[in-house]
């Protein structure tokens, strides 16, 4: 698999951590690992549905960050449901906020 990077950020890789830069290409099992943590990242080449089990009918909004999202899948009315879910909770993910946002096509909330 190969990913692109959506936006800048700090993971946690094979006992360290590793600073990705946007527009920063991935591939390999590193990239399995982006993909399957929910980072944001475009996915260039591979297919992760192959790897991920069939996602649930229905929405757990506690669930991991990727498992939200393969829930989602590409559609907007299931991201818009799991943005208002994750945004209604006391300290909501942002980088799945951001990507949720993405998904539905909505403005992000200005702080």
């Amino acid at each position: 698999m190969r990913v692109k990077v959506s936006e800048t950020c700090r993971v946690y890789w094979n006992y360290r951590v590793v600073d990705l830069a946007k527009g920063e290409e991935v591939e390999g099992e590193f990239a399995d690992h982006l993909v399957s943590t929910g980072v944001g990242v475009d996915i260039i080449e591979g297919a992760p549905e192959a790897q991920a089990p069939e996602p649930p009918a229905e929405l757990d909004i506690e669930a991991s960050a990727a498992a939200v999202l393969a829930w989602v899948g590409d559609d907007p009315e299931r991201a818009a449901e799991a943005l208002t879910a994750e945004s209604a909770k006391d300290k909501p993910r942002s980088t799945l906020v951001k990507q949720l946002e993405k998904a539905a096509a909505v403005e992000p909330v200005e702080e």
